[in-house]
C-alpha cells in the first residue's frame, strides 16, 4: 500500500490551511524491557489483533474529529508499521475505520518515515523522530506517554500532556506559517 506523498505536499503547502501530519491515538513502545520480557511483549505486539484490540486515548477520537472539523485544517494520521508486520497494517487501517469512519482512511500515511511527510505539526508519543530529511518542516509536540514523561525538553519544544490539553492553541499558534 503506498501513499502519494505528491498530493499530500501540494495540499499541506496551502498557506491559508493547517496540516497536522500525524496523531497519537494510541501508545505502544517497548523502551527499556529485559530480554525475557522484550521477547514476551514482542510476541504480543505482533500476534493478531493485537493493534485492533486497542483502546484509543482518552479524548483522542473527539479530539481527532474536532480538529477534522476545523476550516482550513487538514488532518492526517501518519503511523508507521511494526517492522515484522504480518497483521499491523491491515489492523491499523481497520482500527481507524472502526474509531474514525471509512472516510477517515483518505487521511492516512503508513510509513516507517515520518520525516518524509509534509505539514505543519507532528503530535507523537516518540521522542526521536529521525529519517531521511534531517530537518521536517513540521513542528513535532510531544505526546506524553509512559515512556516519556521523565524526558526534560528544551524550552523551544513543546508537550501535549493529554487530548485534554489545549491541542487548539497548538494548531493556532501554527496558522499563517
Amino acid at each position: 500500500m503506498g501513499f502519494p506523498v505528491d498530493g499530500l505536499d501540494s495540499r499541506c503547502l496551502k498557506k491559508s490551511h493547517l496540516s497536522l501530519v500525524a496523531f497519537a491515538c494510541w501508545c505502544v513502545h517497548l523502551c527499556l524491557l529485559f530480554h525475557p520480557v522484550q521477547e514476551k511483549a514482542i510476541s504480543i505486539w505482533e500476534s493478531k489483533n493485537f493493534f485492533m484490540e486497542l483502546d484509543p486515548l482518552p479524548g483522542a477520537v473527539e479530539a481527532l474529529k474536532q480538529m477534522a472539523e476545523l476550516e482550513a485544517t487538514d488532518v492526517f494520521i501518519c503511523t508507521s508499521p511494526i517492522r515484522k508486520y504480518r497483521y499491523c497494517p491491515y489492523e491499523k487501517l481497520a482500527w481507524i475505520e472502526k474509531h474514525f469512519g471509512q472516510e477517515f482512511l483518505e487521511h492516512v500515511v503508513l510509513t516507517r518515515d515520518k520525516t518524509i511527510v509534509s505539514g505543519h505539526v507532528l503530535i507523537d508519543d516518540r521522542p526521536d523522530i529521525v529519517g531521511a530529511e534531517r530537518t521536517p518542516p513540521w513542528e513535532h509536540v510531544l505526546f506524553t506517554a509512559c515512556h516519556n514523561k521523565h524526558l526534560q525538553l528544551p524550552a523551544s519544544c513543546r508537550r501535549l500532556h493529554s487530548w485534554a490539553d489545549d491541542w487548539k492553541a497548538i494548531l493556532d499558534s501554527k496558522r499563517g506559517c
